[in-house]
């Protein structure tokens, strides 16, 4: 139990916790349990599992099937923990579990473990659910994958405003919860909670064969849940308890349905952002993703855990060929004391990045500390701002501020800024990364391997395809879907050639280690970076850092320029003028190439709209850009892009290709409905509409 719903305006609310003599965590602001004195484990078996029928539900799962459950009140991660336990005995081994849980006041990280620590026969799942918990929980939603099968979706917020974040506004797709554990605390407490706006939103992601089960028997429960279409029985409750409350969903508002015609307003706003027939297709078996840097690599893989049969194309010689192969990158993000998309998304992006990149590929990443060095005045302003907005202190997990003598003893060298220190932040190998991320038996690849055309249309099965023409072999390869990883690519197609993808020139600059640069210990960001020194891709007994880099706005070569390998020593010699010293002496090697950005910087993931309808449906928004045109418009069938990542790829590539994953297998989204559509593809042919310019 736990959403506790009292009002605040902080941006992080951890919960106040009170401790009794037995170790059992108290609510300070309602004076209440999180968990049963008696077994808070078997109560939660009973309860939640037993009532819910998960033993024979998840006995009779198909291989690959998902299952959702949706959780009010997150608390302790009892509940969770109980329900992981029991997937690993009984579910199939390629099934996947979503658990979506809401929490107003989440526990902080040292709370969880404390009161983890009472249930020992949970301690090896309670110690991987510490070790992913995120260290800074912000309002929104927070993904969190314990295993390639297991999903927790962690919602900071009030509980019927969380769900109703999750909802994409589609009748058919929004109903994916197939168990709901009714949980928080009790009714008398909390009536808050306990409000027709949540009983709602659980009508509206309810499955039409979804289930519920709740420990209590409140008449606000019981009511509630009768007047959005489910059908309650009584049953014994646990321990002292008489009675608790199961269910099942009676009413699936059959009557909603898809249509691209229709002009009835059943929508919230105009459903520009959904494709037809939405969570009523077949899901496609065979991927194409045309691409192998980061962004190819991190959807692939995203795919291939849930069990699709992905084939990755790659021109180059091997993954991370374009921007992905430098031989170091950082992994950092620019945080925002502004409340919006941008800053939201770095947040989220870069602690999952945090979370994603040592568990997939250790060996790859070392994330021992960053510092993002402020130079200049109106930057170390933006950091306090950013401090005081985030509350971010001495003790802060996700960011530290600290002075430059500070930084300095973080850093292991003499530094002259202030700045913030992020202590699980750091730098990878990015060709490392996307090499490890494509190792997996559900990927194919295929390097030196251009596709000059791609087509969607009928095959000898019946069934239309997406038909790619490789370049030099005569015969063409047909996939049920289609990913375009690359923004050279984009440019090809004539379905995706208007997406406003520009390319941006970038060299970066490798310097030997000496003996002075030797002593750096973290990577640091200021106008320029510089990762401390790791081995070179062609040469593993020499040391060298990574330093630079430069950004070439519409320049499209690759050759090295001596003059911009001047440019990264002069911004490094602002932060380090020993080091640019130092490495002025030597003969600098270097690499070139593309980022690939989009106007608003953030990336694109998702669906692709048939461009010359779009005009035609959403024309009226040209005249009027708030108003609602209830109706969509055609998309491209299965055709998605992830591309866009700009200077920031190995931040937001792992949680931009869980949003592509989320589309294509029909889950719950990792990200709030703002952030889909703030990532969406088609978002700026619909501002160019609303704004009166050419699409």
């Amino acid at each position: 139990m736990g959403d506790q719903t009292q009002p605040d305006n902080k941006p992080v609310s951890h919960a106040q916790l009170e401790w009794r003599d037995n170790g059992q965590p108290v609510s300070s602001a309602f004076d209440d349990i999180y968990f049963s004195t008696a077994s808070g484990l078997e109560e939660t078996r009973h309860v939640f599992l037993a009532q819910n029928h998960l033993p024979e539900r998840w006995a009779e799962l198909k291989e690959s099937a998902v299952f959702t459950i949706g959780e009010t009140g997150f608390g302790t991660g009892l509940n969770f923990l109980a329900v992981w336990q029991l997937w690993n005995d009984i579910a199939p081994a390629t099934a996947h579990l979503h658990f979506v849980s809401v929490e107003k006041y989440p526990l902080h990280p040292k709370d969880l473990a404390r009161a983890l620590a009472m249930w020992p026969e949970l301690e090896s799942l309670s110690r991987q659910l510490i070790a992913q918990y995120p260290p800074y929980l912000a309002p929104g939603v927070h993904r969190i994958n314990l295993t390639p099968n297991v999903h927790l979706t962690l919602v900071v917020g009030e509980a019927s405003d969380g769900f109703r974040s999750l909802s994409l506004d589609d009748a058919n797709r929004d109903r994916w919860v197939d168990a709901w554990f009714l949980d928080g605390f009790a009714p008398s407490k909390n009536p808050d909670m306990w409000s027709e706006a949540l009983f709602q939103s659980i009508a509206a992601l309810s499955a039409p064969d979804s289930t519920f089960a709740t420990f209590t028997c409140a008449g606000i429960v019981k009511r509630g849940l009768k007047s959005v279409g489910f059908a309650l029985e009584k049953v014994p409750g646990f321990g002292r308890k008489r009675e608790m409350l199961r269910g099942s969903f009676a009413d699936a508002d059959e009557t909603a349905t898809d249509s691209t015609t229709s002009t009835s307003p059943t929508y919230q706003s105009t459903p520009w952002h959904l494709p037809p027939n939405l969570g009523t297709a077949a899901k496609p078996k065979t991927v194409a993703i045309i691409g192998a840097g980061i962004a190819g690599a991190s959807a692939a893989h995203a795919l291939a855990a849930r069990n699709y049969q992905v084939t990755v194309f790659e021109q180059g010689e091997h993954p991370g060929s374009g921007a992905s192969g430098n031989d170091q990158g950082i992994l950092y993000a620019k945080l925002s004391p502004k409340p919006g998309p941008n800053g939201d998304f770095n947040l989220q992006a870069l602690q999952f990045a945090q979370r994603y990149y040592p568990s997939q590929c250790p060996q790859a990443a070392h994330f021992d500390g960053l510092l993002q060095l402020a130079q200049t005045e109106k930057e170390q302003q933006l950091q306090q701002q950013i401090c005081q907005q985030l509350q971010l202190d001495t003790a802060s997990l996700l960011a530290r501020p600290v002075s430059a003598e500070q930084a300095s003893e973080h850093a292991g060298v003499t530094l002259q800024f202030p700045g913030l220190y992020f202590p699980h932040a750091g730098w990878l190998r990015p060709r490392q990364v996307c090499e490890v991320l494509l190792r997996h038996p559900n990927i194919q690849t295929h390097f030196h391997t251009r596709i000059s055309d791609a087509v969607y249309e009928g095959s000898s099965d019946g069934k239309a395809h997406w038909t790619l023409h490789i370049d030099g072999v005569e015969r063409a390869q047909s996939f049920d879907a289609l990913i375009l990883c690359t923004a050279n690519f984009n440019r090809q197609l004539p379905q995706t050639a208007p997406l406003p993808l520009q390319p941006i020139r970038g060299q970066v600059t490798f310097a030997g280690a000496t003996a002075t640069s030797e002593k750096l210990k973290i990577a640091l960001c200021g106008e320029g970076y510089i990762a401390p020194a790791g081995t070179r891709s062609d040469k593993e007994d020499a040391a060298q850092h990574s330093f630079g880099a430069t950004f070439k706005l519409k320049q499209s070569e690759t050759e090295i320029r001596q003059e911009e390998h001047q440019e990264n020593l002069a911004t490094l010699a602002s932060l380090l003028p020993e080091f640019a010293q130092d490495f002025s002496q030597q003969t600098l090697r270097g690499r070139a190439a593309l980022r690939a950005a989009t106007p608003d910087y953030l990336p694109m993931a998702g669906p692709v709209a048939r461009w010359e309808e779009l005009e035609n449906t959403y024309g009226a928004l040209r005249k009027n850009r708030k108003q609602l045109i209830g109706k969509r418009t055609p998309y491209q069938p299965n055709l998605y892009v992830l591309a866009g990542l700009g200077s920031r790829g190995f931040t937001y590539a792992p949680l931009a290709a869980e949003v592509l994953a989320a589309w294509i297998n029909g889950e719950a989204m990792p990200v709030s409905e703002d952030l889909v559509k703030a990532l969406h593809p088609m978002r700026f042919a619909i501002r160019a509409l609303g704004k009166n310019r050419e699409i």
